[in-house]
């Protein structure tokens, strides 16, 4: 069984860091501030945003973002 990375990207211009886990359909949002968490039929999460998210910290943490997504395994795209 095939196991898939997390994709994580940040696009500068509307500062959303997004995080997806599984490139399915999402059929069902919770929304906290500016946190959105999107999950599939089954109830599993595939995609987390974060809106407004500030660009420099995210740059600093981008060495714990690759850990937690399982080291270089993990495709980090900033646009």
């Amino acid at each position: 069984m095939k196991k898939n990375s997390p994709k994580i990207s940040y696009d500068k211009e509307s500062e959303v860091l997004s995080i997806e886990l599984k490139k399915v359909k999402s059929a069902d949002s919770d929304i906290q501030g500016n946190l959105v968490i999107d999950y599939d039929k089954k109830g599993e999460i595939v995609r987390i945003n974060l809106y407004n998210f500030d660009f420099a910290g995210f740059r600093n943490g981008v060495k714990a973002f690759k850990n937690f997504a399982g080291g270089s395994a993990a495709s980090v795209v900033m646009r």
